[in-house]
């Protein structure tokens, strides 16, 4: 995409203490390259990323996990190329890069499911960093746990790009890769000598697999698309002359080099070498880690989790945010939306998080894929948009854009896939490949039925004010 003309005109009248909510981040606000990537590596600590391979490994076998890392390494690195640019190029989060798509009331659900999304992994992260101070321990009720790690947590969750996020993941990042190294050395010293982690062939028997057990890994990485819209969201605080870097590097092959490879074989070696007998579970790697390392083993975890739930809550605030802005003028500080998310967190805890978290975080990943396949879809189609910036006046889009339902429709396909019994194992086993496909092919096909009668809608995007960046 071509370099985009910068307005003169500032819009910081239209921003709430620096998130940006409701406006473009102007190029006179955009950040330093390594601050916009420590802030986003906060990602990279996350134990999520070690489950998954673990997991991937555990259903399908070892080497089938690496390849499934591999291949979704490379889907990442190209995606992201260009929801970097998007993000960098125009300035917009990803609520208002698809008004235009979604219409000025279907955009809002992506902000909703952003703001789920992200609540849920700092539910995921905070509850294994309770689990692991009751497991080191070997005391207390759990339900203490967790709100010793809310309240501990909430301080800490009080920056944000803009101010010190980068730097505190800065500070901490190689505290995490030297643990991380620490962890393996230790697990491989005492459990490693008869370890055979790379034979294992996965508890899903070839029989029960419709796909090669490397595909099926492939798609199981698909949930975690929701790392496509967040890249937008950390994208548009980037400078223009960053934009190499950041694709290569904050958002690119580098980063799920980290996140991806390191962290998934970290993730697949420590629970097959300390827990060979049991399958993957969520506390799984929690309790391959304080095993190995002990109590250095715990550091490393609160290290971990302070890291990534920095950005968790975060994307949390700023999409709860940017829900309320779309519907009232009321601007709450901070610290308010840090407290909600947090009370939020904790009664979630409440309720045996681990029970149903993975159903949640399936669902949510069938949305992201769907939402992912009709904004790609949207930009390669329309090149107006791609280069001068989707329209987001309310007045220059529609209420309900013509994307919604490519979009609401297939995503809902893919949940029943998932979810209704007697449904054929490979429809089962590929839902989110088929929500890809349909909500692909379903735009286009609106897409194009929409210019050919050049609705109303249409020509108003075509003439309607544009802001590609401020």
């Amino acid at each position: 995409m071509p370099a985009v003309p910068v307005p003169a005109s500032s819009t910081c009248d239209a921003v709430d203490d620096g998130n940006f909510s409701a406006a473009p981040v102007p190029l006179t606000a955009r950040l330093g390259r390594w601050q916009v990537t420590m802030s986003y590596w906060s990602l990279l600590s996350a134990m999520v990323w070690l489950f998954y391979g673990a997991l991937a490994a555990s259903l399908y076998g070892t080497k089938n996990a690496i390849l499934a890392i591999a291949l979704s390494t490379v889907v990442y690195s190209i995606v992201n190329i260009f929801t970097a640019r998007l993000g960098a190029r125009f300035g917009l989060n990803s609520t208002l890069l698809t008004k235009t798509i979604f219409g000025r009331w279907g955009s809002i659900l992506t902000a909703v499911l952003l703001a789920a999304t992200t609540l849920y992994y700092a539910l995921f992260e905070s509850s294994t960093l309770a689990v692991a101070f009751q497991l080191y321990f070997d005391a207390g009720d759990i339900r203490i746990w967790y709100a010793v790690v809310v309240i501990a947590m909430m301080p800490l969750m009080l920056g944000s790009v803009q101010s010190w996020m980068g730097k505190l993941n800065g500070i901490l990042l190689p505290f995490y890769v030297i643990g991380l190294v620490c962890v393996l050395i230790a697990a491989h010293v005492k459990f490693g000598g008869n370890s055979d982690w790379l034979a294992f062939a996965g508890v899903v028997p070839d029989e029960g697999r419709s796909l090669p057990g490397w595909l099926l890994g492939a798609i199981l990485y698909m949930g975690i698309f929701v790392n496509m819209p967040n890249t937008i969201d950390f994208a548009r605080f980037s400078k223009l002359e960053d934009e190499t870097f950041h694709e290569r590097v904050t958002f690119g092959w580098v980063f799920y080099a980290g996140l991806f490879v390191v962290n998934g074989i970290a993730g697949i070696y420590l629970v097959q070498t300390v827990l060979p007998t049991e399958p993957a579970t969520e506390d799984g790697v929690v309790r391959a880690i304080l095993a190995s390392l002990g109590f250095l083993g715990l550091l490393f975890i609160v290290v971990s989790q302070t890291r990534v739930n920095s950005v968790n809550y975060y994307l949390s605030t700023t999409n709860f945010e940017r829900i309320l802005s779309s519907f009232s003028s009321v601007r709450l500080p901070r610290v308010v939306w840090v407290g909600g998310v947090s009370l939020a967190v904790f009664a979630l805890m409440l309720t045996d998080v681990f029970h149903y978290l993975q159903t949640a975080l399936n669902w949510q990943g069938v949305l992201v894929v769907g939402w992912v396949g009709v904004v790609l879809t949207h930009f390669a189609l329309h090149v107006r948009d791609r280069r001068q910036g989707p329209a987001v006046d309310d007045a220059a889009v529609p209420a309900v854009g013509v994307g919604l339902a490519a979009w609401i429709v297939p995503s809902v396909i893919g949940i029943a896939l998932l979810e209704v019994d007697g449904v054929p194992t490979l429809l089962a086993q590929s839902a989110q490949l088929v929500v890809l496909a349909l909500a692909v092919v379903s735009y286009t096909v609106i897409s194009c039925i929409s210019r050919r009668s050049g609705s109303a809608g249409d020509r108003t995007r075509a003439t309607g004010d544009r802001v590609p960046v401020a």
